[in-house]
């Protein structure tokens, strides 16, 4: 299994239901992405909240990468492909590259 250990601070997001809203989010938290590690067929993202540690799979083909615009600039949103929960995150080259792969679909 492959690793690439991180400290990017982001912004984890899940939503209540399929049929979501603005209203429906459950948890948007600030986190620190900690790790991202490789399996076969997809990566898991192991971060640390304020109030626990989390780890979110994604899979190869079911996961969506986009880079938007915000506020405070450019990030990049990797969402499983339910829209069930998205973490927001800085463009960093080294993601980039370590989950180059995935986004490739």
């Amino acid at each position: 299994m492959e690793e690439l250990e991180t400290n990017i601070r982001a912004v984890a997001v899940d939503v209540l239901s399929e049929e979501w809203h603005e209203e429906d989010i459950l948890n948007k938290t600030p986190v620190v992405i900690k790790k991202i590690t490789k399996r076969k067929g997809g990566f898991t993202l192991h971060m640390q909240s304020p109030y626990e540690d989390i780890e979110w799979y994604f899979s190869k083909g079911l996961t969506l990468f986009n880079f938007m615009e915000g506020s405070k600039g450019k990030f990049l949103r990797i969402e499983h492909e339910d829209g069930q929960y998205w973490v927001d995150l800085p463009p960093d080259r080294s993601v980039l590259h370590f989950l180059k792969e995935f986004m490739e679909d």
